[in-house]
């Protein structure tokens, strides 16, 4: 029987607290067998930690390099998070291959994004491995930044069509949802190791002759696949997943120093000066505050929208008198957030409205993670110029009752619109996405306007 041992992570998001740990256990894979296979599967990078941001990116890839893996896919906070030059160059000095079949240098879909290939090839102990990589399809996202995307389950037919292998895997930064979907329709395909829906597949999931692997978010997991091959046919005979928990892996004497050099590099990239203030600026999570009337005030103006309609969770620290640097404006805007305005009549408003009214109290306290929020609780809604009036059941428009075949410009950001919380949002037609900006970007923006640049 020969064996095949695939090692994959995936959704780390930059939580580079576990990487030590998840590091060291893999190089030590690495160093005792040279065959075994080492994957990620996307949203290795998140720009809230300094690291990250400072680098865009590509002080992660670096890490990559240090084992290196031998084959990545990219996550939505590869492809969608960073502008089109900075993903364009993302992998420049990377060591291993991108695999992603449905992302396109233009919108057309003429040509395949140079940094990554549609499949590949490796060979070990005879046994010919296909490996195909697909990303979650954010068109808005990627064609305001200049890209094309494609349907993935279109895409990888396609792939799967050329391809001549003893085993086919497929790295899917799709979800949960999507993997069984292509499981199911997509027979050639013997292994998916998947994220995306940070989902945890302790023991994977067999559906359709495909075994699923996931291994959960955050660096919490590391995923482990064994493929046993018939010695003398070379089928593919079982297949075996399982995951180790980082947090019982063994941690290196240097984990503390390795974590807080991470952040000390991103500080360090960050610490150029954005302005002087006058005074400080204060932050509120369940209350408007001069930072969210400043920043209602920016949104508006960027985008030509009515009002801005957000989470005051979004705001996470205070900017001190003084002066205010790259890194300060980080901390207090920390979330891959980009401004998404809706176009919305007068009954989607009101009916907007009325779900926040219902959902208010409940929302104000969660400790939300995920759909771009990278906070500590969601914080009370700001509905500037729109009030609801309990007494009379009605929507208010400064004041006024509003008028149901007028069109309102609402700005809001990725968590209203891709969170389960407020329904009306998702049938909106109009919706126009900004991109490359950053809600800090923005902020940086308005900070340099009003107090000027470099104080």
């Amino acid at each position: 029987m020969k064996r095949l041992t695939i090692w994959h992570t995936n959704d780390i998001h930059s939580h580079l607290e576990k990487w030590p740990r998840i590091f060291a256990f893999l190089h030590e894979k690495r160093l005792a067998a040279q065959d075994d296979l080492f994957f990620d599967i996307g949203d290795f990078i998140d720009r809230v930690h300094p690291f990250t941001e400072g680098s865009m990116g590509q002080g992660n890839v670096d890490l990559l390099n240090g084992l290196p893996y031998d084959a990545v896919t990219i996550g939505n906070n590869e492809g969608a998070a960073l502008g089109h030059e900075e993903l364009a160059h993302l992998y420049d000095r990377a060591e291993f291959p991108v695999v992603c079949c449905n992302v396109y240098e233009d919108q057309a879909q003429t040509e395949l994004a140079h940094f990554a290939k549609g499949h590949l090839y490796i060979e070990r102990d005879g046994i010919k491995i296909a490996i195909i990589g697909a990303t979650a399809c954010f068109t808005e996202y990627y064609e305001s930044l200049g890209w094309g995307i494609e349907e993935p389950i279109q895409a990888i037919k396609r792939e799967v069509s050329q391809i001549e292998a003893d085993v086919t895997i497929l790295l899917s930064h799709l979800g949960l949802p999507l993997d069984e979907k292509i499981a199911a329709e997509i027979p050639e395909i013997d292994l998916i190791l998947g994220g995306h829906t940070h989902h945890l597949l302790e023991h994977g999931k067999e559906v359709g002759g495909a075994l699923l692997a996931a291994a959960g978010r955050w660096g919490e997991y590391v995923g482990k696949v064994t493929l046993d091959f018939d010695e003398v046919t070379g089928k593919l005979v079982s297949k075996q997943a399982r995951v180790h928990t980082v947090a019982d892996l063994p941690a290196p004497a240097d984990e503390e120093l390795q974590v807080a050099t991470f952040l000390e590099k991103g500080k360090a990239e960050l610490d150029q000066k954005v302005v002087a203030l006058p005074h400080q600026l204060a932050h509120n999570w369940f209350k408007s505050s001069e930072i969210s009337e400043l920043f209602h005030e920016a949104a508006c103006e960027w985008t030509g929208a009515e009002t801005f309609l957000t989470n005051a969770g979004i705001y996470m620290t205070d900017l001190p008198k003084g002066t205010v640097t790259a890194y300060d404006i980080h901390q207090l805007l920390p979330h891959p957030l980009n401004f998404i305005v809706l176009s919305m009549t007068g009954v989607e408003l009101d009916v907007l409205i009325h779900e926040i009214a219902e959902k208010e109290a409940e929302l104000r306290d969660i400790p939300l993670r995920g759909f771009g929020f990278r906070g500590e609780v969601f914080g009370t809604i700001l509905t500037k110029r729109m009030t609801y009036d309990a007494e009379l059941d009605m929507v208010l428009w400064d004041g006024a009752v509003i008028d149901p075949e007028k069109i309102y410009r609402v700005v809001t950001h990725d968590t209203f619109v891709y969170a389960p919380f407020f329904p009306i949002i998702k049938r909106v037609a109009g919706k126009e996405v900004y991109t490359p900006e950053l809600l800090r970007d923005v902020m940086t923006w308005k900070l340099k306007e009003k107090y000027g640049e470099g104080g």
